[in-house]
Formats: C-alpha cells, structure tokens, sequence
C-alpha cells in the first residue's frame, strides 16, 4: 500500500516546467465519498490530497483506515484549482524570496472557503457537529488539514498529517480545546523540509496540542502499511463510543 503526491517543485518537473492552472469550476468542491461500514455515521473523515493529486487517491485509502473506524463516513475533495492532470488547494502565488515566509503564507491560507463549504455540508448530510470531523491530509494536504483544522470555531476530533508539517504560527489560537493531532513521515522523504516536523511539534505543544509523530525508516513521500496502522490506531481511538 502506498501512495504519493507532488510538491511544487516535483510538480513543475512532471508536467516539463510548464503548469496550467485553473479554479475548479464555481468554487463548490466535490469528489469521492464512502459510508460508514456500520450506521449510522457518528463521525466524518475529511481526506486531503497532495499537490497536484485528486480525491481519488486519497479514497483508495478510505478502506483501510475505514477497518479501525466503521461508523465513520469518507469524503476525499479535490482541491479547488486544477494544475496539470490533478488539483492543488492553493493558487500559486509570488515568491517573496524568503522561502520560510512563502511556505508560512500558502500554509495560513488553510484549504479557504471552500473546502470550510465543502466539510459543512457534509457534516449536515450526517446530522453530525463540527466536533465529530476528523481531517486526515497528505503532503499538501497535510498543510491544509494543520492549518484549517487548527482554527475552526469548534476544533475537529483530530488531525493527522502524513507527509508534510508546514503549520503557520500566525492566528493560531491559544485558548480552548485542542484536537489531538497526529505527524507520520518517512525519513527519506525528500519533499519535506529536514526539521519541518520538530519545528511543527514544538508550535502544537506552544498551544497546548497533544501531538505524537513518527519518523519512520526507509519510507520516501509517501504512505505504507506503518502509517496506516498507526493512523488507524487514533481513528479506533477516537470514533469508539
């Protein structure tokens, strides 16, 4: 089992130096969803993909993860820019020349108003509450589930992040509840900036996060049978009643 998404950079090189971009239609995001193996729903899961994928390389995952949690429902939206032959949820944007501040300002912007639209109305196709979302994101998408999940009104269940943890400092809040969150990477990820998760761990315990993270050995960008098991593991944990 194993997937992968694109950086910027990668990307670039993928479709020759050359990308098209293109908002996704009218701004309303769609894609891929599963239901619960046991109903009724209790809980939603949120699958973001990597720069340059779909929702539907992420939902090739809804199975698995679905095993440690059947009365969650599945939803795996595409971003809401199309670039080359997949997605990405952020517009490109100028270089300031300070690559840290670049990262630091795609990273706040979150997945914007409509992914918020978007994890809304499926949070009403179930009759849940914004407390039963749980937002598991990777590469790129890891970035947006950090930064969304961590400034919605009602914090989510959880977050996990595989494969990225650029997390902007700026607007975080300080007070109330914070989700438990979740960092698997693979120390020979080459997409991931060296320090980028212990920089992320050391903001989300500034917070009052509980985090855990996992460097695991030999894995590139991407996801294989460790992370999965160890994010089944949080999602058993959370969704039991």
């Amino acid at each position: 089992m194993h997937r992968r998404a694109f950086g910027i950079g990668a990307a670039a090189t993928l479709f020759g130096g050359s990308l098209a971009w293109a908002a996704a239609g009218p701004q309303r995001l769609d894609g891929p969803r599963r239901p619960p193996t046991r109903s009724p729903a209790r809980f939603l899961v949120v699958l973001l993909h990597g720069f340059g994928s779909d929702g539907a390389d992420m939902a090739g995952l809804a199975p698995a993860f679905q095993a440690y949690a059947p009365t969650a429902a599945f939803a795996a939206p595409n971003g809401p820019f199309a670039v080359g032959g997949g997605y990405s949820w952020s517009a490109p944007q100028p270089q300031t020349g300070n690559r840290d501040a670049d990262r630091a300002r795609r990273a706040a912007a979150g997945g914007g108003p409509a992914l918020d639209a978007f994890i809304e109305a499926e949070l009403a196709r179930y009759g849940l509450g914004p407390e039963r979302l749980i937002l598991l994101g990777f590469s790129q998408g890891t970035s947006v589930a950090l930064n969304t999940g961590l400034r919605r009104a009602t914090p989510p269940a959880a977050v996990i992040a595989f494969s990225g943890a650029n997390l902007a400092a700026e607007g975080l809040p300080r007070t109330g509840r914070r989700p438990p969150v979740l960092l698997i990477q693979g120390d020979q990820d080459p997409m991931v900036a060296a320090g980028a998760q212990q920089k992320a761990m050391d903001l989300l315990r500034q917070i009052g996060a509980p985090v855990q993270a996992h460097m695991l050995p030999g894995l590139g960008h991407g996801i294989d049978e460790r992370g999965v098991r160890l994010a089944g593991d949080l999602l058993r944990s959370v969704t039991r009643e």
